[in-house]
């Protein structure tokens, strides 16, 4: 019984909320905290009661295979305005 209890202790991750993850994946907030927008993205995501909750883990995972979060940069860059020359 206890090796279960421990593998449930080395599984278990803390979860951040949308403001977390944001700030750790640098991508808007909005992404995060909107519905539409979770599902658009196609972001991971657990809904606990009335709360949004997140597992990094999950969010690196899909940052890596996901094409909507390598582009947010570029796209800010340019709506803004700003050309990078590779320098």
């Amino acid at each position: 019984m206890n090796t279960t209890q421990n593998e449930f202790q080395i599984d278990a991750e803390p979860m951040v909320d949308a403001k977390q993850a944001a700030c750790a994946l640098r991508l808007p907030l909005y992404w995060f905290a909107d519905p539409k927008m979770r599902a658009k993205h196609r972001i991971p995501h657990y809904l606990l009661g009335g709360l949004v909750r997140f597992r990094m883990n999950e969010l690196s995972t899909w940052a890596a295979h996901s094409s909507a979060a390598g582009d947010s940069d570029t796209q800010a860059d340019q709506s803004k305005g700003v050309s990078h020359d590779g320098l």
